[in-house]
Protein backbone atom coordinates (compact mmCIF):
# COMPACT_ATOMS: atom_id res chain seq x y z
CA UNK A 1 0.00 0.00 0.00
CA UNK A 2 2.88 2.39 0.79
CA UNK A 3 4.51 1.52 -2.54
CA UNK A 4 1.29 2.37 -4.37
CA UNK A 5 0.88 5.63 -2.44
CA UNK A 6 4.35 6.85 -3.19
CA UNK A 7 4.18 5.78 -6.85
CA UNK A 8 0.94 7.72 -7.23
CA UNK A 9 2.31 10.91 -5.66
CA UNK A 10 5.89 10.96 -6.88
CA UNK A 11 7.99 9.75 -9.75
CA UNK A 12 10.37 6.81 -9.36
CA UNK A 13 13.37 9.15 -9.03
CA UNK A 14 12.11 10.50 -5.74
CA UNK A 15 10.53 7.27 -4.51
CA UNK A 16 13.47 5.64 -2.76
CA UNK A 17 14.69 8.70 -0.87
CA UNK A 18 11.22 9.86 0.20
CA UNK A 19 10.23 6.42 1.41
CA UNK A 20 13.46 6.23 3.39
CA UNK A 21 12.71 9.53 5.16
CA UNK A 22 9.06 8.54 5.74
CA UNK A 23 10.01 5.13 7.13
CA UNK A 24 12.79 6.66 9.23
CA UNK A 25 10.42 9.08 10.95
CA UNK A 26 8.01 6.26 11.90
CA UNK A 27 10.87 4.07 13.07
CA UNK A 28 12.36 6.94 15.05
CA UNK A 29 9.06 7.43 16.88
CA UNK A 30 8.87 3.74 17.80
CA UNK A 31 12.51 3.56 18.87
CA UNK A 32 12.26 6.60 21.15
CA UNK A 33 9.13 5.17 22.80
CA UNK A 34 10.84 1.88 23.57
CA UNK A 35 14.33 3.16 24.41
CA UNK A 36 13.31 5.93 26.82
CA UNK A 37 11.21 3.41 28.75
CA UNK A 38 14.29 1.18 29.10
CA UNK A 39 15.94 3.87 31.25
CA UNK A 40 12.81 4.94 33.16
CA UNK A 41 13.22 2.45 36.03
CA UNK A 42 12.56 2.27 39.75
CA UNK A 43 14.64 0.92 42.63
CA UNK A 44 14.35 -2.68 41.40
CA UNK A 45 15.48 -1.80 37.87
CA UNK A 46 11.97 -2.40 36.60
CA UNK A 47 9.97 0.06 34.48
CA UNK A 48 8.19 2.63 36.63
CA UNK A 49 4.45 2.28 37.00
CA UNK A 50 3.85 6.04 37.19
CA UNK A 51 0.06 6.65 37.14
CA UNK A 52 -0.91 3.17 35.82
CA UNK A 53 -0.14 0.70 33.04
CA UNK A 54 -2.70 -1.54 31.28
CA UNK A 55 -4.67 -1.49 34.53
CA UNK A 56 -5.75 2.13 35.00
CA UNK A 57 -6.99 1.30 38.50
CA UNK A 58 -3.38 0.95 39.69
CA UNK A 59 -3.20 4.70 40.07
CA UNK A 60 -1.75 5.25 43.55
CA UNK A 61 1.88 4.15 43.25
CA UNK A 62 3.38 6.97 41.20
CA UNK A 63 6.48 7.44 43.37
CA UNK A 64 7.88 3.94 43.91
CA UNK A 65 5.54 1.71 41.94
CA UNK A 66 7.08 -0.50 39.24
CA UNK A 67 5.39 -2.62 36.57
CA UNK A 68 7.09 -5.97 36.00
CA UNK A 69 4.18 -6.82 33.70
CA UNK A 70 4.86 -3.95 31.30
CA UNK A 71 8.62 -4.50 31.51
CA UNK A 72 7.96 -7.96 30.08
CA UNK A 73 5.76 -6.43 27.39
CA UNK A 74 8.50 -4.00 26.38
CA UNK A 75 11.01 -6.85 26.12
CA UNK A 76 8.67 -8.36 23.54
CA UNK A 77 8.35 -4.99 21.79
CA UNK A 78 12.13 -4.69 21.48
CA UNK A 79 12.34 -8.13 19.89
CA UNK A 80 9.59 -7.31 17.39
CA UNK A 81 11.27 -4.04 16.43
CA UNK A 82 14.58 -5.85 15.97
CA UNK A 83 12.96 -8.37 13.63
CA UNK A 84 11.38 -5.54 11.64
CA UNK A 85 14.78 -3.89 11.26
CA UNK A 86 16.22 -7.12 9.87
CA UNK A 87 13.23 -7.34 7.53
CA UNK A 88 13.79 -3.76 6.32
CA UNK A 89 17.38 -4.60 5.55
CA UNK A 90 16.56 -7.74 3.56
CA UNK A 91 13.47 -6.33 1.81
CA UNK A 92 14.92 -2.97 0.74
CA UNK A 93 18.53 -3.86 0.12
CA UNK A 94 19.54 -0.84 2.20
CA UNK A 95 21.67 -1.20 5.29
CA UNK A 96 21.08 2.11 7.09
CA UNK A 97 18.41 4.64 8.02
CA UNK A 98 18.65 8.38 8.89
CA UNK A 99 17.65 9.28 12.46
CA UNK A 100 18.04 12.42 14.55
CA UNK A 101 21.46 12.33 16.19
CA UNK A 102 20.03 12.86 19.71
CA UNK A 103 18.91 9.23 19.75
CA UNK A 104 22.56 8.16 20.03
CA UNK A 105 22.39 8.80 23.79
CA UNK A 106 19.70 6.09 24.13
CA UNK A 107 21.68 3.54 22.13
CA UNK A 108 24.17 2.97 24.94
CA UNK A 109 25.33 -0.65 24.72
CA UNK A 110 27.40 -0.93 27.90
CA UNK A 111 25.89 -4.01 29.55
CA UNK A 112 27.41 -3.16 32.94
CA UNK A 113 25.39 0.05 32.89
CA UNK A 114 22.14 -1.89 32.44
CA UNK A 115 22.44 -3.12 36.03
CA UNK A 116 22.95 0.37 37.42
CA UNK A 117 19.71 2.21 38.18
CA UNK A 118 21.34 5.60 38.84
CA UNK A 119 23.30 5.49 35.58
CA UNK A 120 20.14 4.67 33.67
CA UNK A 121 18.41 7.67 35.16
CA UNK A 122 21.38 9.88 34.24
CA UNK A 123 21.22 8.73 30.62
CA UNK A 124 17.50 9.44 30.43
CA UNK A 125 18.05 12.88 31.97
CA UNK A 126 20.84 13.61 29.46
CA UNK A 127 18.60 12.65 26.55
CA UNK A 128 15.68 14.68 27.90
CA UNK A 129 17.91 17.72 28.32
CA UNK A 130 19.25 17.38 24.76
CA UNK A 131 15.79 17.77 23.26
CA UNK A 132 13.91 19.66 25.97
CA UNK A 133 13.22 22.79 23.93
CA UNK A 134 14.71 22.23 20.49
CA UNK A 135 16.23 19.48 18.40
CA UNK A 136 19.46 20.05 16.52
CA UNK A 137 17.83 18.94 13.29
CA UNK A 138 20.96 17.01 12.44
CA UNK A 139 20.58 13.44 11.24
CA UNK A 140 22.94 10.53 11.28
CA UNK A 141 22.91 7.28 9.31
CA UNK A 142 22.40 4.29 11.57
CA UNK A 143 23.11 0.71 10.56
CA UNK A 144 19.90 -1.34 10.59
CA UNK A 145 21.71 -4.46 11.77
CA UNK A 146 23.48 -2.53 14.54
CA UNK A 147 20.18 -1.04 15.69
CA UNK A 148 18.61 -4.50 15.74
CA UNK A 149 21.53 -5.87 17.77
CA UNK A 150 21.20 -2.99 20.24
CA UNK A 151 17.49 -3.71 20.79
CA UNK A 152 18.05 -7.46 21.16
CA UNK A 153 20.81 -6.80 23.68
CA UNK A 154 18.41 -4.77 25.81
CA UNK A 155 15.59 -7.32 25.40
CA UNK A 156 17.92 -10.12 26.51
CA UNK A 157 19.02 -8.16 29.56
CA UNK A 158 15.40 -7.47 30.56
CA UNK A 159 14.51 -11.14 30.12
CA UNK A 160 17.33 -12.43 32.30
CA UNK A 161 16.78 -9.71 34.91
CA UNK A 162 13.08 -10.51 35.27
CA UNK A 163 13.66 -14.26 35.30
CA UNK A 164 16.26 -14.03 38.04
CA UNK A 165 14.49 -11.44 40.21
CA UNK A 166 10.72 -11.76 39.78
CA UNK A 167 9.97 -15.49 39.50
CA UNK A 168 8.05 -16.92 42.47
CA UNK A 169 8.69 -20.67 42.63
CA UNK A 170 6.02 -21.88 45.04
CA UNK A 171 6.60 -25.63 44.68
CA UNK A 172 7.40 -28.33 42.10
CA UNK A 173 4.24 -27.67 40.08
CA UNK A 174 3.30 -24.06 40.80
CA UNK A 175 4.97 -20.71 40.23
CA UNK A 176 4.33 -17.32 38.66
CA UNK A 177 5.83 -13.89 38.10
CA UNK A 178 5.46 -10.97 40.46
CA UNK A 179 3.60 -8.31 38.48
CA UNK A 180 4.26 -5.10 40.45
CA UNK A 181 6.01 -3.20 43.20
CA UNK A 182 3.83 -0.98 45.40
CA UNK A 183 4.41 2.60 46.48
CA UNK A 184 6.52 1.39 49.40
CA UNK A 185 8.80 -0.47 47.00
CA UNK A 186 7.53 -3.92 48.04
CA UNK A 187 6.73 -6.78 45.70
CA UNK A 188 2.98 -7.23 45.43
CA UNK A 189 2.73 -10.98 44.86
CA UNK A 190 3.83 -14.08 46.70
CA UNK A 191 2.82 -15.81 49.93
CA UNK A 192 1.68 -13.39 52.66
CA UNK A 193 0.37 -14.39 56.10
CA UNK A 194 -0.82 -17.76 54.86
CA UNK A 195 -2.46 -16.30 51.75
CA UNK A 196 -1.39 -16.56 48.13
CA UNK A 197 -1.28 -13.26 46.24
CA UNK A 198 -1.31 -13.68 42.50
CA UNK A 199 -2.28 -11.42 39.60
CA UNK A 200 -3.02 -12.52 36.03
CA UNK A 201 -1.46 -9.45 34.39
CA UNK A 202 2.16 -10.33 35.00
CA UNK A 203 1.60 -13.85 33.71
CA UNK A 204 0.02 -12.63 30.47
CA UNK A 205 2.82 -10.24 29.57
CA UNK A 206 5.63 -12.55 30.67
CA UNK A 207 4.23 -15.26 28.38
CA UNK A 208 3.43 -12.90 25.49
CA UNK A 209 6.78 -11.08 25.78
CA UNK A 210 8.72 -14.38 25.68
CA UNK A 211 10.13 -13.82 29.15
CA UNK A 212 8.54 -16.92 30.71
CA UNK A 213 10.17 -20.20 29.66
CA UNK A 214 8.02 -23.16 28.54
CA UNK A 215 8.57 -24.85 31.89
CA UNK A 216 7.55 -21.69 33.72
CA UNK A 217 4.42 -21.40 31.56
CA UNK A 218 3.39 -24.88 32.68
CA UNK A 219 3.72 -23.77 36.32
CA UNK A 220 1.87 -20.52 35.62
CA UNK A 221 -1.01 -22.50 34.11
CA UNK A 222 -1.19 -24.77 37.15
CA UNK A 223 -1.14 -21.75 39.47
CA UNK A 224 -3.75 -19.81 37.49
CA UNK A 225 -6.02 -22.86 37.45
CA UNK A 226 -5.57 -23.31 41.20
CA UNK A 227 -5.82 -19.74 42.48
CA UNK A 228 -7.61 -17.70 39.80
CA UNK A 229 -9.94 -19.99 37.86
CA UNK A 230 -13.65 -20.16 38.63
CA UNK A 231 -15.52 -21.70 35.72
CA UNK A 232 -19.04 -20.74 36.80
CA UNK A 233 -18.27 -16.99 36.66
CA UNK A 234 -16.37 -16.90 33.37
CA UNK A 235 -12.95 -18.36 34.10
CA UNK A 236 -9.83 -16.51 35.20
CA UNK A 237 -10.04 -13.75 37.80
CA UNK A 238 -7.72 -10.78 37.52
CA UNK A 239 -6.23 -11.44 40.99
CA UNK A 240 -6.66 -13.37 44.21
CA UNK A 241 -8.24 -11.71 47.24
CA UNK A 242 -5.57 -9.59 48.96
CA UNK A 243 -7.83 -9.04 52.01
CA UNK A 244 -6.53 -5.47 52.17
CA UNK A 245 -7.43 -1.95 51.09
CA UNK A 246 -4.08 -1.67 49.39
CA UNK A 247 -4.02 2.04 48.63
CA UNK A 248 -0.29 2.06 48.06
CA UNK A 249 -1.19 0.48 44.71
CA UNK A 250 -4.47 1.86 43.45
CA UNK A 251 -8.19 2.37 43.66
CA UNK A 252 -8.86 -1.19 42.46
CA UNK A 253 -8.46 -2.39 46.04
CA UNK A 254 -11.30 -0.11 47.08
CA UNK A 255 -13.75 -2.23 45.10
CA UNK A 256 -15.37 -5.22 46.78
CA UNK A 257 -13.53 -8.40 45.83
CA UNK A 258 -15.03 -9.77 42.62
CA UNK A 259 -15.98 -6.33 41.30
CA UNK A 260 -14.21 -4.63 38.39
CA UNK A 261 -10.40 -4.76 38.55
CA UNK A 262 -10.35 -6.33 42.01
CA UNK A 263 -10.72 -10.01 41.31
CA UNK A 264 -13.44 -10.02 38.68
CA UNK A 265 -13.11 -12.12 35.53
CA UNK A 266 -11.89 -9.20 33.44
CA UNK A 267 -12.59 -10.19 29.85
CA UNK A 268 -9.82 -8.20 28.19
CA UNK A 269 -6.98 -9.66 30.26
CA UNK A 270 -8.49 -13.14 30.09
CA UNK A 271 -8.56 -13.03 26.29
CA UNK A 272 -4.99 -11.72 26.23
CA UNK A 273 -4.03 -14.67 28.43
CA UNK A 274 -5.57 -16.99 25.86
CA UNK A 275 -3.79 -15.21 23.01
CA UNK A 276 -0.44 -15.44 24.80
CA UNK A 277 -0.91 -19.17 25.45
CA UNK A 278 -1.72 -19.83 21.79
CA UNK A 279 1.31 -17.83 20.68
CA UNK A 280 3.54 -20.02 22.83
CA UNK A 281 2.00 -23.31 21.65
CA UNK A 282 -0.42 -24.02 24.52
CA UNK A 283 -3.57 -24.33 22.42
CA UNK A 284 -5.52 -26.60 24.78
CA UNK A 285 -5.05 -24.22 27.69
CA UNK A 286 -5.80 -21.19 25.51
CA UNK A 287 -9.06 -22.70 24.32
CA UNK A 288 -10.10 -23.33 27.94
CA UNK A 289 -9.85 -19.57 28.57
CA UNK A 290 -11.89 -18.61 25.48
CA UNK A 291 -14.53 -21.29 26.00
CA UNK A 292 -15.05 -20.36 29.66
CA UNK A 293 -15.77 -16.76 28.66
CA UNK A 294 -18.14 -17.66 25.83
CA UNK A 295 -19.99 -20.34 27.82
CA UNK A 296 -20.68 -17.88 30.63
CA UNK A 297 -21.71 -15.06 28.29
CA UNK A 298 -24.13 -17.40 26.46
CA UNK A 299 -25.63 -18.73 29.71
CA UNK A 300 -28.32 -16.08 30.20
CA UNK A 301 -29.39 -17.42 33.59
CA UNK A 302 -25.90 -16.62 34.85
CA UNK A 303 -24.73 -13.63 32.80
CA UNK A 304 -28.10 -11.85 32.32
CA UNK A 305 -26.75 -10.18 29.16
CA UNK A 306 -27.31 -10.49 25.44
CA UNK A 307 -24.61 -12.62 23.79
CA UNK A 308 -21.32 -10.75 23.70
CA UNK A 309 -18.27 -9.92 25.76
CA UNK A 310 -18.81 -7.70 28.83
CA UNK A 311 -16.08 -5.71 30.51
CA UNK A 312 -16.12 -8.21 33.35
CA UNK A 313 -18.12 -10.93 35.08
CA UNK A 314 -18.68 -10.08 38.72
CA UNK A 315 -18.53 -12.53 41.63
CA UNK A 316 -21.93 -14.10 40.85
CA UNK A 317 -21.21 -14.42 37.11
CA UNK A 318 -23.32 -11.50 35.92
CA UNK A 319 -21.83 -9.70 32.90
CA UNK A 320 -21.20 -6.02 33.55
CA UNK A 321 -20.68 -3.06 31.21
CA UNK A 322 -21.72 -4.73 28.01
CA UNK A 323 -20.05 -4.49 25.48
CA UNK A 324 -16.24 -4.08 25.73
CA UNK A 325 -14.72 -3.45 22.32
CA UNK A 326 -11.14 -4.19 23.38
CA UNK A 327 -11.98 -7.66 24.69
CA UNK A 328 -14.27 -8.39 21.72
CA UNK A 329 -11.66 -7.41 19.14
CA UNK A 330 -8.97 -9.42 20.92
CA UNK A 331 -11.33 -12.39 21.05
CA UNK A 332 -11.94 -12.20 17.30
CA UNK A 333 -8.25 -11.60 16.63
CA UNK A 334 -7.33 -14.68 18.67
CA UNK A 335 -9.98 -16.88 17.03
CA UNK A 336 -8.88 -15.91 13.52
CA UNK A 337 -5.09 -15.58 13.84
CA UNK A 338 -4.36 -18.17 16.54
CA UNK A 339 -7.21 -20.71 16.74
CA UNK A 340 -7.80 -20.95 12.97
CA UNK A 341 -4.22 -19.74 12.50
CA UNK A 342 -5.11 -17.52 9.54
CA UNK A 343 -2.95 -14.40 9.40
CA UNK A 344 -0.90 -12.18 7.15
CA UNK A 345 2.88 -12.33 7.16
CA UNK A 346 4.91 -9.95 5.01
CA UNK A 347 1.94 -9.65 2.69
CA UNK A 348 1.44 -13.40 2.24
CA UNK A 349 -1.36 -15.51 3.74
CA UNK A 350 -0.27 -18.00 6.39
CA UNK A 351 -2.54 -20.78 7.70
CA UNK A 352 -1.41 -22.64 10.82
CA UNK A 353 -4.52 -24.07 12.53
CA UNK A 354 -4.60 -24.85 16.26
CA UNK A 355 -8.22 -26.04 16.56
CA UNK A 356 -9.20 -28.52 19.25
CA UNK A 357 -11.15 -31.70 18.32
CA UNK A 358 -14.45 -30.35 19.72
CA UNK A 359 -14.24 -27.28 17.48
CA UNK A 360 -14.85 -29.30 14.30
CA UNK A 361 -18.31 -30.34 13.09
CA UNK A 362 -19.43 -33.97 12.73
CA UNK A 363 -17.52 -34.21 9.44
CA UNK A 364 -14.31 -32.94 10.98
CA UNK A 365 -14.50 -29.53 9.35
CA UNK A 366 -14.27 -25.94 10.60
CA UNK A 367 -14.42 -22.88 8.37
CA UNK A 368 -14.38 -19.10 8.36
CA UNK A 369 -15.06 -16.46 5.73
CA UNK A 370 -12.87 -13.39 5.48
CA UNK A 371 -11.18 -10.94 3.14
CA UNK A 372 -7.48 -10.94 2.39
CA UNK A 373 -5.57 -9.06 -0.30
CA UNK A 374 -8.91 -7.67 -1.45
CA UNK A 375 -10.27 -11.16 -2.14
CA UNK A 376 -13.17 -12.90 -0.41
CA UNK A 377 -12.05 -16.23 0.98
CA UNK A 378 -13.75 -19.18 2.63
CA UNK A 379 -11.07 -21.11 4.49
CA UNK A 380 -12.02 -24.65 5.46
CA UNK A 381 -9.86 -26.75 7.78
CA UNK A 382 -10.49 -30.50 7.33
CA UNK A 383 -9.48 -32.83 10.16
CA UNK A 384 -11.60 -35.99 9.73
CA UNK A 385 -9.80 -37.84 12.53
CA UNK A 386 -10.12 -34.79 14.81
CA UNK A 387 -6.51 -34.93 15.87
CA UNK A 388 -4.98 -32.49 18.37
CA UNK A 389 -2.83 -29.62 17.02
CA UNK A 390 0.31 -31.38 18.27
CA UNK A 391 -0.61 -34.51 16.31
CA UNK A 392 -1.23 -33.27 12.77
CA UNK A 393 0.49 -31.76 9.77
CA UNK A 394 -0.99 -30.16 6.68
CA UNK A 395 -1.42 -32.82 3.99
CA UNK A 396 -2.84 -30.93 1.00
CA UNK A 397 -4.10 -27.43 0.21
CA UNK A 398 -6.72 -26.66 -2.41
CA UNK A 399 -7.87 -23.37 -3.91
CA UNK A 400 -11.09 -23.56 -5.93
CA UNK A 401 -10.56 -27.33 -6.41
CA UNK A 402 -6.99 -26.84 -7.68
CA UNK A 403 -4.24 -28.39 -5.58
CA UNK A 404 -1.53 -26.01 -4.40
CA UNK A 405 2.07 -26.75 -3.55
CA UNK A 406 2.60 -27.71 0.08
CA UNK A 407 5.56 -29.12 2.01
CA UNK A 408 3.49 -31.03 4.60
CA UNK A 409 4.46 -28.91 7.59
CA UNK A 410 2.36 -27.43 10.39
CA UNK A 411 1.56 -24.33 8.33
CA UNK A 412 1.04 -23.30 4.73
CA UNK A 413 2.11 -20.03 3.11
CA UNK A 414 0.21 -18.70 0.10
CA UNK A 415 1.96 -16.01 -1.92
CA UNK A 416 0.06 -12.73 -2.09
CA UNK A 417 0.64 -12.49 -5.84
CA UNK A 418 -1.21 -15.79 -6.34
CA UNK A 419 -4.19 -14.46 -4.40
CA UNK A 420 -4.22 -11.21 -6.37
CA UNK A 421 -4.72 -13.21 -9.56
CA UNK A 422 -8.07 -14.46 -8.24
CA UNK A 423 -11.32 -12.75 -9.23
CA UNK A 424 -12.59 -10.02 -6.91
CA UNK A 425 -16.21 -10.81 -7.75
CA UNK A 426 -16.59 -14.22 -6.13
CA UNK A 427 -15.72 -16.03 -2.91
CA UNK A 428 -12.82 -18.43 -3.29
CA UNK A 429 -12.60 -21.65 -1.27
CA UNK A 430 -9.28 -22.62 0.27
CA UNK A 431 -9.40 -26.11 1.74
CA UNK A 432 -6.65 -27.25 4.08
CA UNK A 433 -6.56 -31.02 4.67
CA UNK A 434 -4.80 -32.27 7.80
CA UNK A 435 -3.24 -35.67 8.38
Amino acid sequence: EIDTLWNDEYGNKQLTEDKKIYTGSILEHLLIQQLTAFYEVGDHNVYRLRGADWNDALDMAAEKGESVAFTCAYAGNLRILASLLHLMESATGGNSIPLLEEIQILLNDQVDMFDNVSQKKEILAEYSKSCRHNLSGKQKEYSLSALAMNLLQKASWITEHIRSQEWINLNDTEGWYNSYYDNHGRSVEGFYEGQVRMMLTGQVFSIMGNVATDEQIKKIIQSADHYLYKKEIGGYRLNTDFHELKFDMGRMFGFAYGEKENGAVFSHMAVMYANALYQRGFAKEGWKVLKSLSDTALDFDTSHIYPGIPEYFRSDGRGMYHYLTGAASWYMLTMITEVFGVRGDLGDLVIAPALMPEQYNENGQASLTMEFAGRKLEICICNPEKKLPSEYKIKTVWCDEKEMKNEQSTCVRIDRELLKKLSVKETHRIKVELM
